[in-house]
């Protein structure tokens, strides 16, 4: 976005356009009218950040009038270098109108910005007092705020600077919760998927004894905190190394391990996912802290540079069973996985979810059929850990002639007694099933 200063004759001008358009609005509904712009000290209007918060106080606004039953009759946007500004013509009663608008403007971490004046039918201004509102009072001291301005108690420069600085500390904080919040959708709608050949889901454990659905959602709710502070650590190193972000998120996958156990009586129901989600969590909270755009192909580039940190540690773990697959066949599972940017994601587990999805086929249809497209193409080392390399690759090629045809629900159901019968469980296929789901949250969510 450009941005430069504007001058004294651009303020002015907006101001006119500003009120002539909000008495063409008048005239044109004969109702209540809000205007909503940002109130930023200095030449410089607007900025990336500033528009964020705009939009995001826009989108809270027409939420909160719509909470209280106040119906918008037609709404407007325009962002120019002078300033971001909506109007919104309203039905009902002006008073009413600004007690919604100034509750927002108190109570919002950004209400202090947000400039929002209601206007009655005849282009009269409805003031604070009238609902009994204390006056706007100043960003940085808390005094009245017309007392500040009209001494000059501060610069601009201050001005400007906490502007920035607490607009950026809130759109970061925003941005973690929402990636963590559909983290968190995105492994229940993973293990809420039904049928799922061997895994916990609605009908049963799988070829599990030690845990069920109850289980999963107890550990989903007791690692979302980790997934946010994955996503804020992203967001903390976006300008340093991709190893530095990749330490600070193993500390605190750590922490989520240990959250999990907690939550679970000892059972790991998240351990793979904590590493593979969390990986997303944090390149997403890089793209973010570089002011990139954050696509399926960014996240997954990103990721792959963070997960690279993870090819290490077969040097430091020679006994796992990871280590051992590693050697003898040249497994690398989920790090290499990680490491490479999801091939398997991209190429057969997110495309079969997608084309399923835009096919009208539910959540439930759609996430089994990417399950099977992921086993089929992923070296799950869950399932050979279970059987044996022989049997997983004997596994991927009936799989692949399965999937030739049209699979119903009673192939899933003959394949799900099948795995159970001989205690199979492709627990990283459905890790990878879950960042499908996030990668697909993150492509349908606008706000991002």
């Amino acid at each position: 976005m450009e941005v430069r200063e504007i001058t004294l004759a651009e303020v002015l001008d907006a101001r006119e356009r500003r009120v002539w358009r909000q008495q063409a609005l008048l005239s044109q509904y004969q109702s209540p009218l809000i205007s909503f712009t940002m109130n930023i000290a200095g030449p410089i209007k607007i900025s990336d950040d500033i528009v964020s918060a705009f939009q995001e106080g826009l989108f809270l606004l027409k939420g909160h009038l719509t909470a209280d039953r106040i119906p918008i009759l037609a709404a407007e946007e325009t962002v120019e270098q002078t300033g971001c500004q909506a109007y919104l013509a309203m039905s009902g009663d002006a008073v009413r109108v600004k007690k919604t608008t100034t509750a927002l403007e108190e109570h919002h971490p950004l209400g202090r910005f947000f400039d929002i004046d209601v206007l009655r039918p005849d282009g009269s201004k409805v003031d604070r007092t009238e609902i009994g509102a204390e006056p706007r009072k100043c960003l940085l001291c808390g005094k009245p705020a017309s007392i500040c301005a009209s001494r000059r108690l501060h610069t601009v420069q201050e001005l400007q600077a906490f502007t920035r600085e607490t607009i950026r500390r809130h759109l970061e904080h925003s941005f973690a919760d929402k990636i963590a919040s559909l983290a968190a959708k995105a492994l229940l709608y993973e293990v809420s998927v039904t049928p799922k050949p061997g895994l916990v889901d609605r009908d049963n454990n799988g070829a599990h004894k030690d845990m069920d659905f109850y289980t999963f959602l107890d550990s989903t709710t007791a690692i979302t905190p980790s997934l946010r502070a994955m996503t804020a650590a992203g967001i903390r190193t976006a300008q340093e190394d991709c190893s530095t972000t990749f330490s600070l998120l193993r500390t605190i996958g750590k922490s989520a391990e240990t959250a999990m156990l907690a939550a679970t009586n000892g059972v790991n129901t998240h351990k793979g996912a904590i590493f593979s989600v969390g990986i997303l969590c944090g390149a997403a909270g890089r793209l973010f802290g570089k002011r990139e755009s954050i696509t399926t192909e960014s996240i997954l580039r990103e990721a792959g540079a963070i997960a690279k940190g993870a090819l290490g540690d077969w040097n430091h773990k020679p006994d796992t069973a990871g280590e051992k697959l590693y050697r003898a066949y040249g497994v690398t599972g989920i790090r290499g996985e990680a490491a490479a940017g999801f091939p398997t994601v991209a190429q057969a587990g997110l495309p079969a979810l997608e084309q399923a999805l835009q096919d009208g086929k539910s959540p439930d249809e759609a996430g089994s059929l990417a399950l099977l497209h992921l086993m089929a193409a992923a070296a799950d080392t869950n399932l050979m850990k279970r059987a044996s390399r022989e049997e997983q690759l004997h596994l991927q090629k009936d799989l692949r002639e399965r999937l030739q045809r049209p699979v119903t629900r009673a192939d899933l159901a003959f394949l799900d007694q099948d795995f159970i019968r001989r205690n199979l469980s492709p627990g990283g296929s459905a890790d990878l099933l879950a960042v499908c789901w996030l990668l697909h949250f993150l492509a349908e969510d606008k706000s991002i």
